[in-house]
């Protein structure tokens, strides 16, 4: 069993192809993170155009890439079955534009973090940097604009999260109990967006508007599968 810390850089949002893929293997040892290699980078041809938006974030332009391997010669070892990631989900719908089938279980920290943190500002990794570890936030962070930097932010903002569910009574002591404590985490118990942002999801329904726009949200086509299923619940405890 082998689990990666996971960050892409990308064309873009849409149908999005790799440039550059980061890793680190880690390990949860009694509530720690426990790096086993260092983060690797390596960077790869998406055989598409990179986004203006993205040479804007990761400074990754096509000619940077252009003699580099095509981004579907991209291998994840069958032995990986925990990806830790910041929005893993895209992450992982990268690896799968570029023919990965290998389907790992998915841990995502910003799931953790808007769960364990939801009236927080900003729930985006380096914010969260800002929040637990601002003198490496403000040391490296603002000309660290490649996968491999995000692996490190991630490593610290993932070991700060575990301390704080710990504090919490969450229990998370290894990979497994950080995937269990994850997978609950991804149901929101507040809204991180629109007019009732920071609101928690439960009490909309003490009102008519509240309600009313948590029904609005399950007929959006885009809605989040965990979102909808925390407005479910809302609407269904309250009936």
């Amino acid at each position: 069993m082998t689990t990666y810390i996971l960050d892409t850089e990308t064309t873009g949002l849409v149908e999005p192809h790799m440039t550059e893929a980061a890793y680190s293997i880690v390990d949860i040892i009694n509530g720690k993170v426990t790096v086993l290699q260092a983060p690797r980078a390596k960077r790869f041809n998406p055989l598409k155009e990179i986004s203006l938006g993205s040479m804007a974030i990761s400074h990754i332009c096509d000619e940077d890439v252009a003699d580099q391997p095509p981004h579907t010669e991209f291998r994840l070892p069958t032995s990986v079955e925990y990806l830790i990631g910041h929005n893993i989900d895209f992450d992982m719908a990268v690896l799968k534009n570029a023919g990965v089938t290998h389907s790992p279980k998915l841990i995502c920290t910003n799931a953790m973090a808007n769960f364990l943190l939801p009236t927080l500002e900003s729930h985006k990794l380096v914010s969260l940097l800002y929040h637990f570890h601002r003198d490496v936030a403000r040391a490296q962070a603002r000309d660290a604009h490649a996968a491999i930097a995000d692996i490190y932010f991630t490593e610290l903002v993932l070991s700060s999260l575990i301390d704080l569910a710990n504090s919490q009574g969450h229990e998370i002591s290894d990979v497994k109990s950080l995937y269990e404590f994850s997978q609950r985490a991804r149901i929101p118990t507040h809204l991180s967006f629109g007019k009732h942002k920071g609101e928690a999801i439960a009490d909309l329904t003490n009102h008519s508007d509240g309600a009313g726009y948590l029904k609005w949200l399950l007929k959006q086509d885009t809605v989040d599968p965990y979102l909808a299923q925390a407005c479910k619940n809302a609407l269904e405890q309250s009936a």
